[in-house]
């Protein structure tokens, strides 16, 4: 059987590839990793039916396992060898290369003679509890933060627009192109620029969009399926955007500092006088956790802190040192799959003893 390194590198000999699959290649073809790597997928490989390509939550669960086994092997030494640092930097290539790479090869094969490259859409999904960063074809740079999914064009050749469509949250270096503008297509609310630097969140399953503009100018609005522009907005540098998605309220604020917007990239959680509620929605992404919050005060409560890689027991007690709140974990059952699911974390107030 054909190993998964000749797989890939059969794949590159048709110039279908984006730089991430040289990357990968490059990791994959250690000896320590290559025999395991064609293990673990030809067992998914034969798993696929022959008529169907599959589906999201299949993909998804193969993500999941193969970050549960980088987890095990990582905790097993104390100290980061140089096996486990590859391993980690396997996990989050894991994240963006799995699920475009099966629907590639899957294209690929079945339309080997017909297939129209340029029309084919990567999508890029980053697990909970995981960040990625990423360049697209035409050299933007994107950091992606957990929960998030991008999809964009293989290639933005011969096309009027360079358009991609955000679920979750990006800070993006647009690579600078007057003649073709970068669109952002997010729920609620676009973006358009030529070249400039920006972080987005917009969460499907969140109320709010936010945009908060770095350096450079940004275009707020909705981009219509005949390639023009409905603008409704022109952010400056400092300036932060945000629509509420249920009563359609926009507004825009001067910012003094966007660290509160930007630290994610660094590894940095900041929060600045936030709603519980608000620092509930990034907490359940960045731990990979579901909260229930118990007592409903609580929702009155809002926190200033900063978190730097903390794990989530210590951002607890932090929580916990500056509100009257106590907190219960609860491990995630094992499913038919062996896969883990969620944490779930309690959260109380704290009542005071008379």
């Amino acid at each position: 059987m054909i190993s998964i390194s000749q797989l890939l590198k059969k794949f590159r000999t048709n110039k279908n590839s984006e730089q991430e699959l040289n990357e990968l290649i490059d990791a994959i073809q250690q000896p320590l990793f290559d025999g395991a790597v064609d293990t673990s997928m030809n067992t998914y490989w034969d798993e696929c039916p022959s008529t169907t390509l599959g589906d999201d939550q299949r993909f998804q669960r193969i993500l999941n396992e193969i970050h549960h086994d980088i987890n095990l092997r990582t905790r097993t030494t104390s100290k980061p060898s140089w096996s486990g640092k590859l391993y980690a930097r396997l996990s989050r290539v894991a994240a963006i290369i799995i699920i475009p790479l099966m629907v590639a090869l899957y294209v690929t094969v079945a339309h080997h003679q017909t297939a129209n490259f340029a029309a084919l859409q990567n999508t890029i999904t980053v697990p909970l509890g995981v960040t990625s960063q990423f360049d697209l074809p035409d050299g933007t740079h994107i950091w992606l933060n957990a929960g998030s999914r991008l999809t964009y064009p293989v290639s933005f050749a011969n096309q009027s627009h360079r358009i991609v469509t955000l679920n979750g949250e990006g800070f993006f270096k647009v690579k600078k192109d007057k003649k073709c503008p970068f669109i952002v297509k997010m729920n609620g609310m676009d973006i358009k620029v030529t070249g400039t630097t920006f972080n987005a969140r917009a969460y499907s399953d969140e109320p709010n969009v936010t945009v908060a503009l770095v350096d450079g100018s940004v275009l707020l609005g909705k981009q219509t399926p005949e390639n023009s522009f409905e603008q409704c907005s022109h952010l400056q540098p400092m300036e932060v955007a945000e629509l509420c998605k249920a009563d359609k309220q926009f507004s825009v604020t001067q910012k003094s500092d966007l660290t509160k917007y930007t630290a994610w990239i660094q590894g940095r959680t900041v929060f600045d006088n936030d709603p519980i509620q608000v620092v509930n929605e990034k907490l359940e992404k960045l731990y990979n956790i579901h909260i229930v919050i118990a007592d409903k005060e609580l929702l009155q409560y809002h926190l200033t802190a900063t978190f730097v890689n903390e794990p989530l027991e210590s951002a607890l007690k932090i929580i916990s040192l500056s509100s009257p709140i106590n907190y219960l974990i609860v491990s995630g059952k094992k499913d038919a799959y062996g896969t883990y699911g969620q944490r779930i974390l309690t959260l109380k107030k704290v009542t005071k003893v008379q």
